[in-house]
């Protein structure tokens, strides 16, 4: 899968002497390492894996990457990130498999971790929910946004969860809280005694008060301010 036009206004790091690091596999950590939150970046493609490990580095964090999922579940026992860029679909082992076995003993990791796919299927989405998932990004995805919502689930930005006001009227909520549970909007339509067109107009609403551009960003917005 492709993403190169969608990842091409990626800020690229200043030249460094001395010979290139292999594939890059590991990205030079910045002199503000202690200070720098650590983000495991995970993808099969070179391309998508240089790209996005580039724009975190230079944005500043501490970065490593690794093209498969035996060297993802490695570098994760001894990086323990912050945050994990996981992608899905991988040969031998998915993203699906990897995130169990990072959240298994012996690794144990807690950290949030991000899928990347180029899945659209709501299914497949809620499948990474259902597992513990923090976020779902679908590829090709642009790097602005890819760097806020990596921001946001390390709690870089925004206020402290809980101090929001809820900006949602009960309905919005009834109709948010049905479709992240799974629903469709035929079934929250059914469930509300709503037409599919209102729902529809409901979750724009949500969208617009929340600042978010679909479901799942508004589905974790409100879950981490305790709304639904």
């Amino acid at each position: 899968m492709s993403g190169g036009q969608a990842l091409d206004d990626v800020p690229r790091p200043p030249a460094q002497s001395g010979p290139e690091p292999r594939e890059r596999r590991h990205v030079v950590r910045q002199e503000s390492e202690t200070m720098a939150k650590r983000i495991l970046v995970v993808d099969d493609e070179p391309d998508i894996r240089r790209l996005v490990a580039e724009a975190l580095v230079v944005t500043g964090y501490d970065v490593q990457t690794a093209a498969n999922g035996d060297e993802a579940v490695r570098v994760a026992s001894l990086f323990l990130p912050d945050l994990v860029l996981l992608d899905i679909m991988m040969p031998d082992m998915d993203g699906f498999a990897v995130y169990e076995r990072v959240r298994a003993k012996p690794v144990d990791l807690k950290s949030p971790i991000i899928f990347l796919t180029a899945r659209r299927e709501i299914d497949d989405k809620l499948l990474g929910f259902e597992k513990g998932a923090a976020d779902y990004i679908t590829k090709p995805f642009h790097i602005k946004e890819l760097l806020a919502r990596v921001k946001v689930h390390l709690g870089e930005l925004g206020p402290p969860k809980g101090d929001v006001p809820n900006p949602l009227t009960d309905r919005e909520l009834e109709v948010l809280g049905l479709l992240a549970s799974g629903k469709t909007y035929k079934q929250v339509a059914r469930a509300l005694d709503l037409s599919q067109s209102t729902v529809r107009n409901h979750l724009h609403n949500v969208y617009g008060k929340l600042n978010v551009v679909d479901r799942a960003q508004a589905v974790i917005v409100s879950r981490e301010n305790g709304w639904i």
